[in-house]
């Protein structure tokens, strides 16, 4: 199926409009938690965000060794570049809701320690939910019902894990009236505290937009978390100050360890993206210059200054690039 690109320009490699050493692009000062960090397009946002100069990058996978190689390989490179990022590691399940829970408090503990009392407490500044479950090459209903199943567990159930975690100071005040127009009851806590900004990166899928073949759990379960995120989106900006701002983009088509298990190799003729592309993007996504496309939807294949070209038809159209019916 064709789909209609909103920029004349495509990329496939980081330029230097979205480049992590642009000084626009600074992570400075940022604690930046990555889910699936320590491989693949994951990773590669991690290197993106050390070389921006967070103060802190946190990546979470689910096994040991994977983790240790990725910190040592990132440690390593971070020293070359001369930066002063930490990298954390947690090993950890995204799909246990108690593990992520107590992963996140463990996060904020940490950055707090030797925080003087009643000083404002330091809290993480971006989740990147880059973990994902991938399925490929069953028609729809040659998937088992556990297939499905396996790809909600994660690619809904355990993203949201990670958000709610991310955002468990905020959701106490996060506004919502109901369609027969019931308030929910709120707190005040956020509104002490607007200076203080939070952004989700969503790493969708172009599957959410354009059917390919064989992806039925993989894109079904894809967007059903960014739709939720389009929801809470809608939610959050209800709070004062806009302390929240979400992001779902198309990572490009990078030929990840974890692709290369479901295609067994790279295929020919194809044209894959670099890694460097999403990592890029995902830095500029997280700079005050993207504020605009928060709860839109974005291919890191798109070129940024054509993007801001459309600010204005950005701001003008609330559906403009977001999941919703072409009529």
């Amino acid at each position: 199926m064709a789909f209609r690109h909103l920029t004349k320009t495509i990329h496939h490699t980081v330029y230097p409009a979205i480049s992590p050493s642009n000084p626009l692009n600074s992570a400075h000062g940022k604690t930046v938690i990555i889910s699936g960090g320590a491989s693949g397009i994951g990773y590669g946002i991690a290197q993106a965000f050390a070389a921006a100069g967070a103060a802190t990058v946190v990546i979470i996978a689910r096994r040991q060794v994977a983790l240790d190689e990725a910190s040592t390989k990132l440690c390593a490179e971070i020293a070359s570049m001369g930066n002063k990022t930490v990298v954390w590691t947690y090993l950890l399940d995204i799909t246990k809701e108690a593990a992520v829970g107590d992963a996140f408090d463990d996060i904020r503990k940490r950055l707090n320690e030797g925080v003087e009392p009643n000083t404002q407490l330091k809290d993480a500044d971006v989740l990147v939910t880059s973990a994902a479950h991938v399925g490929q090459g069953e028609t729809t209903l040659n998937y088992s019902p556990q297939a499905y199943r396996d790809a909600f567990e994660t690619n809904l159930f355990g993203n949201l894990n990670l958000t709610r975690a991310f955002l468990k100071p905020e959701i106490p005040a996060i506004p919502m009236a109901t369609l027969d127009r019931r308030a929910k009851q709120t707190s005040p806590f956020l509104h002490t505290h607007t200076h203080k900004q939070k952004i989700i990166l969503d790493v969708s899928t172009l599957s959410t937009h354009v059917v390919f073949p064989g992806q039925a759990t993989y894109a079904t379960s894809k967007i059903a978390f960014t739709r939720a995120m389009q929801q809470l989106q809608n939610e959050v900006d209800g709070l004062p100050g806009t302390p929240i701002r979400i992001h779902s983009f198309h990572p490009g088509a990078v030929f990840t360890p974890a692709i290369a298990s479901q295609f067994g190799g790279k295929l020919e003729g194809f044209d894959w993206d670099d890694e460097s592309l999403p990592g890029g993007f995902a830095v500029w996504l997280a700079s005050p210059a993207a504020a605009f496309l928060k709860g839109r939807f974005l291919l890191s294949n798109w070129d940024v200054e054509e993007l801001i070209a459309l600010k204005e038809k950005y701001e003008e159209d609330p559906e403009f690039g977001t999941l919703s019916l072409k009529t």
